[in-house]
């Protein structure tokens, strides 16, 4: 059974403006089905109940976002506990999709450090140092007969037969922030759904930033890599809001949508967004699905271009890596991310590695994303956001540490 799903989850505004949008389209249907020559409403009425809903939706949007930028704590942002004592001996590989990748790196760091805190044999096998890549690295792993393997940003599907292998030796296999294929990962930290969550949160964050910046709503450009389920669910959130924005009367709209590759990021990817910015004069807002692509962006392409003006343009995206923190910290063009606390995620994957060697099913690690904009971005210019409040003793506490 894999963990897929989070306790607490950012969608803490989709469903209530799912009712919204219902409420509106009840209304709209009902004056539509009166018989040719009944009276109508007046369209003052309309309006009204028009200008109603919008400003419910409204209210849902600032609700979610008010949640998600506040102090995640303890009872919000959960350690599980109940776990079994740790097993000693576990040999255990991570796998990253790069050390040189701030966001698969810092979970594989945390987790060798939570690893050999419980005298674990841990190793990470970087698989960009040009050895194979992620495949080669599992079949090294197997080889090596290790207890268990974490993966990194790695989808399950790009080593579907690699990780099987692994599975048929009886070594568990876990991983940080990826997508999953036939449950093979057997917990995946954070669940894949939250990156949803994640592009949903953005875009009411985008709603609300727009109207108030530039008295208008969300025009949109999108850039999605699509090489990663995660990146996926994140644009597919995005344009959830604006569809559900649309809906509501909101006015939002998608004006183009493209893709691009990973390793167009340093190369092609500043440039595409800039013509594409420069075909549409009435957007206003740009959505990319990770960090470091829209930091190459912004500092290879928006800035040159001179079209980084926050007065004028916004751009989001997910991870919170530092460099962008500090562009959210400074008022830049990055309006907002969101961050996961991959540090705890780290020491989340080796309390599962240990249910799941000892045959207990993996927990819910607790992971909720958090929602970083200017006015809570201070300290995030030199080190990631890693949590609001200290996890690891809570785990230490857990293995029976302290």
């Amino acid at each position: 059974m894999t963990i897929s799903a989070s306790t607490v989850r950012l969608r803490t505004g989709v469903g209530a403006a799912v009712v919204s949008i219902g409420l509106l389209l009840t209304a709209c249907s009902a004056g539509s089905g009166a018989p040719s020559g009944a009276s109508q409403a007046p369209a003052t009425g309309t309006a009204t109940a028009a200008s109603a809903d919008l400003a419910a939706f409204e209210a849902t949007a600032q609700k979610a976002v008010d949640a998600a930028k506040a102090p995640q704590t303890p009872e919000t942002a959960p350690v599980p506990t109940g776990g079994p004592a740790p097993k000693a001996g576990v040999k255990l590989v991570i796998i990253p999709c790069s050390m040189a990748v701030e966001g698969c790196a810092r979970s594989a760091r945390s987790a060798k450090e939570a690893g050999e805190l419980l005298g674990w044999d841990v190793k990470i096998d970087d698989p960009s140092q040009g050895q194979g890549g992620p495949s080669a690295a599992i079949q090294r792993a197997v080889s090596s007969k290790v207890d268990a393997i974490m993966t990194t940003s790695i989808d399950a599907g790009a080593v579907k037969a690699d990780i099987k292998a692994a599975r048929d030796a009886g070594i568990v296999v876990v991983s940080n922030m990826a997508g999953n294929v036939d449950d093979l990962y057997q917990a995946i930290v954070p669940p894949l759904e939250v990156n949803f969550d994640a592009g949903y949160l953005l875009g009411q964050q985008a709603f609300l930033n727009a109207k108030k910046t530039f008295g208008q709503p969300v025009k949109a450009v999108v850039f999605e890599d699509d090489e990663f389920a995660t990146v996926q669910q994140r644009i597919a959130g995005f344009k959830k809001f604006i569809a559900d924005c649309a809906a509501a009367g909101g006015g939002c709209a998608v004006l183009s949508e493209d893709k691009h590759l990973a390793a167009d990021i340093a190369t092609s990817l500043p440039n595409r967004v800039v013509q594409t910015i420069k075909q549409h004069p009435d957007y206003n807002t740009l959505f990319v699905g990770f960090d470091a692509a829209l930091n190459q962006v912004i500092t290879q392409g928006l800035i040159p271009a001179n079209l980084a003006d926050p007065t004028k343009a916004q751009a989001f995206s997910v991870d919170c890596d530092v460099a962008n923190a500090k562009i959210v910290a400074e008022g830049g063009i990055q309006n907002a991310c969101i961050g996961f606390a991959f540090q705890r995620a780290g020491y989340g994957h080796v309390d599962n590695i240990n249910r799941l060697v000892q045959g207990q099913p993996a927990a819910d690690q607790g992971l909720v994303g958090k929602l970083v904009v200017k006015e809570n971005a201070a300290g995030l210019t030199e080190k990631a956001w890693d949590g609001d409040f200290d996890a690891i003793p809570l785990y230490k506490k857990a293995w029976g540490l302290e």
